[in-house]
């Protein structure tokens, strides 16, 4: 008897699970890598600005740097002359100076001149009609047109805190840092695999043509999950209804140095879902095992010691154990196992963005259970409408792929009726937006 058979299920609220499983998450160790090489990435460093940014002020625009005192009384109709005495472009040293009367022609970005307190824009004057001169016909304020030198950033202000995540305008602001390289956390490793003899490979294929099997398409769904999650996958493979077949692959994934294992199949009490009381001898510590949500029930999580036992030092692999009908798995992954992976790579956020939605449609659930709902997303996209990608049976694939949204029932609600508002747990690991079928359009 394993202590699946023997321990009575938790029958965990998902918010309950999704705290028993973060509690656990222990960010992983740091590394150096270049600044370029950090996309997608947590820091886990603080990291100060090494410069004062704009190093001096300069214009907002193209005109002419002036004194604004000499231009109280400019008007159209009063137009105020004054003498052009040079120009500056960005990158110029800016040692220029503007005197009484005078002023100096500037393009956007270059220094603002020793003297001048204001820039004209070219609009509101003459453009030198008169080479050498310059009719002014409006009177600025001081400082107008003028950026600060320090107004981006000081030399020592904190700019990105550990747990940031890099994408590409924390790329651009590390650059602007003149900082090469950076610490961030390692990315977890995580194997996946699946078990049944009743699924075959894509290598397999003539088999689900012929009628023999059904297609393997959690490992592929998975493996590119955890890629989106910014994590590693290793992908292992199918593994049969034999505990040699499924040990082997427990194995290998210690063998690749797998932070996490992700299994799918094998999640129930059935004669042949092997995984449980395989994992159960090799003396997994057991955390819970069953979830109040539709789909994904049978879900467990808990911890797999080295194969040699514990060690000093070692740290034991993660494993979730997702079920095997592909929609239970899709779903679970992305509410239960996405955080964990988020978590240990070291982001502070680790959850999906949700929006408000209006159901398209009834969305009935049982009442204790978490209902979530594979959706497309339509209209305007402050306030969307959520669709049914169509049967909800957790046993098809195609309504994960045209999912733009996972639909959220929770517990204790029976239906949400049509036009009411719905809470939809947004799935865009890549930015793809309106140009895919089922995304915000």
């Amino acid at each position: 008897m394993t202590q699946f058979e023997t321990r009575a299920p938790d029958w965990l609220s998902v918010q309950d699970a999704i705290g028993r499983v973060l509690a656990q998450a222990r960010p992983l160790e740091p590394e150096v890598v270049p600044f370029r090489e950090s996309l997608g990435r947590a820091l886990a460093e603080n990291i100060t600005a090494t410069a004062t940014l704009p190093p001096w002020d300069n214009s907002a625009m193209d005109g002419y740097a002036v004194r604004h005192q000499d231009l109280t009384d400019a008007s159209p109709s009063a137009p105020v002359r004054l003498k052009v005495v040079g120009g500056i472009k960005a990158g110029d040293s800016g040692k220029e100076a503007v005197g009484a009367g005078e002023a100096i022609r500037i393009m956007t970005g270059a220094p603002v001149p020793e003297g001048a307190d204001a820039v004209v824009r070219v609009e509101d004057t003459d453009a030198e009609a008169t080479p050498g001169e310059v009719r002014i016909f409006s009177a600025p304020e001081s400082r107008k047109d003028i950026r600060p030198g320090g107004q981006d950033m000081r030399k020592g202000d904190e700019i990105l805190v550990a747990g940031t995540t890099i994408g590409p305008g924390q790329i651009g602001l590390l650059a602007a840092t003149g900082t090469q390289a950076i610490t961030v956390r390692r990315q977890p490793r995580v194997a996946v695999l699946s078990n049944g003899d009743e699924i075959a490979s894509i290598s397999e294929f003539h088999r689900v043509v012929a009628g023999e099997a059904i297609p393997e398409t959690n490992s592929p769904t998975l493996a590119a999950a955890v890629a989106g999650a910014g994590a590693v996958p290793l992908p292992l493979g199918i593994a049969r209804d034999t505990k040699e077949s499924i040990l082997e692959k427990v194995d290998q994934a210690r063998e690749g140095g797998a932070d996490v294992l992700l299994t799918s199949g094998g999640a129930s009490m059935g004669e042949f879902d092997l995984f449980k009381r395989v994992l159960d001898d090799e003396g997994m510590e057991l955390d819970f095992w069953r979830v109040k949500m539709r789909p994904g029930t049978p879900f467990s999580f808990g911890f797999l010691p080295g194969k040699d036992g514990e060690k000093d030092g070692e740290t034991p692999m993660a494993v979730f154990g997702l079920p095997g009908n592909p929609a239970s798995s899709f779903v679970t992954f992305q509410i239960l196992c996405r955080p964990y992976l988020l978590s240990v790579a070291g982001h502070s956020r680790v959850h999906r963005p949700v929006v408000i939605a209006r159901a398209g449609e009834p969305l009935r659930s049982p009442g204790g259970l978490t209902h979530f709902f594979r959706v497309t997303l339509h209209g305007d996209p402050a306030i969307p409408d959520a669709r049914l990608t169509g049967s909800q049976t957790s046993g098809l694939v195609r309504g994960q792929g045209l999912a733009g949204g996972l639909a959220v029932v929770p517990e204790g609600i029976t239906e949400i009726p049509e036009g009411e508002s719905v809470r939809v747990v947004l799935l865009d690991d890549f930015g793809l937006g309106g140009d895919r079928p089922g995304f915000l359009r």
